[in-house]
């Protein structure tokens, strides 16, 4: 675990869920040298979704898909020890800041995480604002909450 998030990284997620309130946001925090950074990841749910109704129901309004080719090129950034992934993080729109059935189906393959001792951050945007921030790690193979203030 990362232990606490400092105010201007949790200033960032905010700034970055009421950019576009309409829509779930999302992403990477990342450690690279020891700090902390904020790594934005563009939401293509609703391209796929329009290309794909049946097999992606949902839009960017209540889900998040995170741009492959980003994911990517993320991963690559942290290769070779340049850095770790630390979180993923997205937000929820009028919703709350809870980790969904779908959150967890999608942090898990067969059962086992997909990203292996990485922390999933949830913010809830209601009126077009940050109202609660929440913070997921995986124990004994269920996804409970923790402080965001510490481990």
């Amino acid at each position: 675990m990362t232990g606490a998030y400092a105010p201007p990284l949790l200033a960032t997620l905010d700034a970055l869920c009421e950019a576009d309130p309409d829509r779930e946001v999302c992403g990477f925090v990342v450690r690279r040298g020891g700090a902390l950074e904020v790594v934005p990841v563009a939401n293509v749910a609703d391209r796929y979704h329009e290309r794909d109704p049946e097999r992606f129901p949902r839009t960017s309004r209540t889900s998040y898909l995170m741009d492959p080719r980003a994911q990517l090129r993320v991963h690559e950034s942290l290769a070779d020890g340049r850095g770790e992934l630390v979180a993923v993080w997205h937000s929820h729109v009028e919703v709350g800041a809870y980790f969904s059935e779908k959150d967890r189906a999608d942090a898990l393959v067969d059962g086992q995480p997909l990203l292996p001792g990485v922390e999933y951050l949830v913010l809830g945007v209601r009126g077009g604002k940050v109202t609660e921030r929440r913070r997921y790690v995986l124990e004994g193979g269920a996804f409970v909450e923790r402080s965001l203030a510490g481990a």
